[in-house]
C-alpha cells in the first residue's frame, strides 16, 4: 500500500491536534486497493522517534483529532493496513509545535 501523507494542523485547544490525510487508492505495486481496512497515527516528541500510536479501524476516516498532549513540538507519520494486517510504510513525517 502507498502511505497516506498527513497534514498537521493545531485545533482549537492548544493541547489538541488535527491530522488529516488522503486515503491511498493503490498498493505499491500499482495495483487498485480494495481490502483497505484502517490507519495507524505514530506520533512522538523528536523526528523519527514515536513513542505512541493510534489505530484508527475506520478507513473512511481521513482526520484525527490528537488530544491531551502537552506544549511541545510534535512529529507525525501515518500508515494505512489492509484486512490482511498489512501495513504500508510510514508516510512522510509532518511536525507542529504547540504552545
Amino acid at each position: 500500500m502507498v502511505p497516506p501523507a498527513p497534514t498537521p494542523a493545531p485545533a482549537s485547544a492548544a493541547t489538541a491536534v488535527t491530522i488529516s490525510w488522503q486515503a491511498p487508492t493503490e498498493n505499491t505495486n500499482g495495483s487498485v486497493l480494495s481490502n483497505l481496512s484502517g490507519y495507524k497515527i505514530y506520533y512522538g516528541g523528536a523526528s523519527g522517534e514515536y513513542s505512541s500510536s493510534i489505530d484508527i479501524s475506520n478507513p473512511g476516516l481521513t482526520s484525527y483529532v490528537v488530544q491531551n498532549l502537552p506544549a511541545g513540538e510534535y512529529f507525525f507519520a501515518v500508515t494505512a493496513y489492509n484486512s490482511a494486517g498489512e501495513e504500508s510504510g510510514l508516510s512522510p513525517e509532518v511536525s507542529t509545535m504547540l504552545n
